[in-house]
Formats: C-alpha cells, sequence, structure tokens
C-alpha cells in the first residue's frame, strides 16, 4: 500500500510535513518513505524508484483515489480521449503500467467509504504508530527542517522494522527483480507530447531545446516527440522511443 500523511511531524520545530511511505501487507514492514512538503506525483515517483532499487518491482499497488493515481471521472474528456475512447492514466497510473504493476484502487461504497477495511487499518494503524515514535525520534534527534528529517527517517526505518516486521504468511515475494535493460530514470519521469518546430526545436515549459541531427536522420521538423522531465529536473525528447540528443537554444 501507498499513501500520505500530513502532520506535524517536527512539533513546534519545523513546518508541517507530508510523509509519503509504503507498507508492505505481507510483512508490516515500511520498505521506504520519505518526506515531502506535500503530497505530489514526484513523491511517489522517487518512492516507488528506491522500492524498486532495494526490493525490485511491487506486483502489485494498493492506493486511494487521489487524483495523483487515478483521474476524476469528472473531468472532462481531451479530444485525444475522444478519439481512442479511452481515457489516460494518469503520470503515475502510466508508469505503473510501464512497470507491470497492477494497480488497486480503494473501493468506495455509496456513503463514500472505502469498502476494504483491512487494507483501510493496516495504513491506518501505521500512521498512528509513526506518529508517535517517529515524531518521537524526530524530536530527539533534533530535527526541524525538510533534511533532517529525512535524514533522521533513513535511520529510523531500519530499527522500526527490525521491530514490528512479521513473517510473511505465505511463501513467495511480492517482488519481481527489474529487468538489466530497464532505465528507470525514463520510466519514473513526467511525460509530455510535443511537435518539433521548422527550425527543429521543440519549447517545454520555458526552455527551447535544439535537436541535433542523428546519423540516419537530419531534421524531426513536424515530428511529434516525447519530452521526458525526469526526477533531477533535466529534460529527454524521445523520438519513437529513442533517445533524441539535444541541447538548450537560444531563447
Amino acid at each position: 500500500q501507498i499513501d500520505a500523511s500530513r502532520h506535524l511531524w517536527l512539533g513546534e520545530r519545523g513546518p508541517y510535513l507530508t510523509l509519503v511511505a509504503a507498507v508492505d501487507d505481507a510483512t508490516g514492514t515500511v520498505p521506504f518513505a520519505l518526506f515531502r512538503e506535500q503530497e505530489d506525483a514526484q513523491g511517489y515517483f522517487l518512492l516507488l524508484r528506491e522500492i524498486i532499487r532495494h526490493k525490485g518491482i511491487p506486483l502489485a499497488l494498493y492506493s486511494d483515489r487521489h487524483g495523483i493515481f487515478q483521474r476524476s471521472p469528472k473531468e472532462p474528456e481531451t479530444l485525444e480521449e475522444q478519439l481512442e475512447g479511452e481515457r489516460q492514466p494518469t503520470q503515475f497510473g502510466r508508469a505503473l503500467k510501464e512497470l507491470g504493476i497492477q494497480a488497486i484502487p480503494s473501493l468506495r461504497s455509496r456513503a463514500g467509504f472505502a469498502q476494504s477495511p483491512q487494507a483501510k487499518g493496516r495504513i491506518e494503524r501505521l500512521w498512528g504508530t509513526l506518529q508517535d515514535r517517529l515524531v518521537t525520534e524526530l524530536r530527539l534527534d533534533g530535527a526541524s527542517t525538510l533534511e533532517e528529517a529525512n535524514r533522521a527517517l533513513s535511520d529510523f526505518l531500519p530499527r522500526f522494522n527490525a521491530q514490528f516486521g512479521v513473517p510473511p504468511a505465505q511463501p513467495g515475494s511480492a517482488y519481481r527483480l527489474p529487468a538489466s535493460s530497464l532505465c528507470l530514470d525514463s520510466v519514473l519521469c513526467f511525460k509530455y507530447l510535443g511537435t518539433v518546430a521548422k527550425d527543429n526545436t521543440v519549447h517545454f515549459g520555458g526552455h527551447i531545446l535544439q535537436l541535433l541531427p542523428a546519423l540516419d536522420r537530419s531534421s524531426y521538423a513536424h515530428a511529434r516527440v516525447q519530452i521526458q522531465e525526469r526526477l533531477d529536473g533535466s529534460l529527454v525528447v524521445a523520438y519513437r522511443d529513442q533517445v533524441v540528443a539535444t541541447r538548450e537554444a537560444p531563447p
């Protein structure tokens, strides 16, 4: 399960922070967690990246129906969606699909409550435990900033898992090894479509990227390309699943 909890984790020493975390239903352990200023898609990308690096690719992820995970049915369809006859996933949902992870959103009754009390109970118990023990740990460490909180958290989690983790009831792993060819940076990122201009440039978020000629193609003018905004802030352009060399063009 993945979820986030906004809380006064630092007490009066610092601002409200949001703890983004995952809990392994089979063992009750927390494979990874991190503090963010707010709940956002980038935080969940970072969470999933570290889980894959240390444990492997989860077979499935259970989440609530936050807009990070699932498009709202009230959101109007784009022209592209109308032509294709299906809704496009969110950025995080698209990444799960590319990684072959089954997304399991919570089901809601007519009263608006989750229909899986066991799953809901597990994550709520985790937040309750962490808001007690982790808050104490952060106070003892004197953490007062986001960076200090994350450093204290990395020291805390192994001890927490050793104390509260249990053996899985069934044999087997809930993770699979990623392929050696997998480039996580190209999956756990934000992807957008753009059209290359006549001068072989593509515009994105105030940046102008000049596409450099390849051995088999001198120009990409009028081509539809994919622009990847990586987690480190860098921009990568891909054409037909192949990265295109670029450089920042003058404004």
